[in-house]
């Protein structure tokens, strides 16, 4: 199989000639052009054979002219829906550009996209968000509202750059920052919102960050992908194949993999597909692995995902 197939075979959860494969982590490259964030992300592809690409997208989400910092309420009020033509989005937008038109016909990509609630906490001082949920609840509501929109408009520009889809990283579905049903109003309305924009995007994956996360709220998401930390957090990765019916992304410890070995890693992965099967698995961390990961350590990946699973 191409890489491609076996992306979409994995999604289908139809029959593959091995598990497809792929990790990711923050490059740091957001001081410097799309062009420079292209190619590394291109040169990572190149140099571990990934069967997709899951780019990342650190430049920061546009502020009103002469704002440095989301505080007052007049401040929440100051944020307005962002066009997908806005030049806040050029570098991350040429970079998707770049990748598409380099490995566009070989491996599918997708593209980051942090939740709402994740950009709307950026955006303020380190409790403001919290504080403005408090103290102005409909104003900073309606200020969500407006950057879920701006990120559905990016969204679909994206898609349109090429990318098979969206992968929508929450960082409040957990119930160490609020309850699953207050998630269903400062988070559900606003993710939903970005994944309709590409619904119809075949490779559409949620990332569910934290521990004592609300996995089983969050089940009818239209994603094709489940990606979640299972080794730190339950469900494990085999319970949330079967509670989703969706294709887990999953079989690394991310949390050890820059201090463990590299047959370590190996054995991770052949547990994993052991333990899942052949189908409705692509197997990758549960988040980012640190950059300081040895090479030999994500070359471990590729080895085991080609060896023949025992039966």
């Amino acid at each position: 199989m191409d890489k491609i197939e076996r992306v979409v075979n994995a999604l289908r959860g139809e029959d593959v000639d091995r598990p497809p494969f792929g990790f990711w982590y923050h490059f740091g490259l957001q001081h410097l052009r799309g062009g420079a964030h292209a190619e590394a992300e291109l040169e990572f592809y190149r140099a571990h054979d990934l069967d997709f690409v899951k780019v990342m997208n650190d430049y920061p989400y546009p502020l009103p002219d002469g704002l440095d910092v989301v505080d007052s309420e007049d401040d929440w009020k100051r944020l307005e829906p962002v066009k997908a033509s806005d030049p806040a989005w050029d570098e991350q937008l040429l970079a998707l550009s770049k990748i598409s038109a380099k490995i566009g016909k070989e491996a599918l990509f997708i593209e980051t996209i942090f939740s709402p609630w994740t950009t709307a906490r950026r955006l303020a001082r380190s409790s403001g968000l919290p504080a403005a949920r408090r103290h102005f609840p409909e104003t900073t509501l309606a200020a969500m509202d407006n950057i879920s929109t701006s990120l559905a408009n990016y969204a679909r520009e994206a898609v349109d750059r090429g990318a098979a889809g969206i992968f929508l990283s929450l960082g409040a579905a957990t119930d160490t920052v609020m309850s699953a049903e207050e998630y269903n109003v400062w988070g559900r309305p606003f993710d939903l919102k970005i994944l309709d924009a590409v619904r119809e995007a075949p490779f559409n994956v949620l990332h569910i960050h934290g521990t004592r996360i609300h996995f089983d709220s969050l089940l009818d998401y239209p994603v094709s992908a489940i990606n979640w930390s299972h080794n730190t957090t339950a469900p494990t990765l085999k319970e949330g194949l079967v509670k989703s019916g969706k294709t887990v992304m999953g079989g690394i410890n991310e949390t050890t993999a820059s201090h463990v070995s590299a047959p370590e890693i190996f054995q991770q992965v052949v547990d994993t597909m052991q333990e899942i099967g052949s189908r409705h698995l692509i197997v990758t961390p549960g988040c980012s692995i640190p950059t300081d990961t040895p090479v030999r350590n994500m070359s471990a990946v590729k080895t085991a995902v080609e060896v023949k699973r025992r039966p």
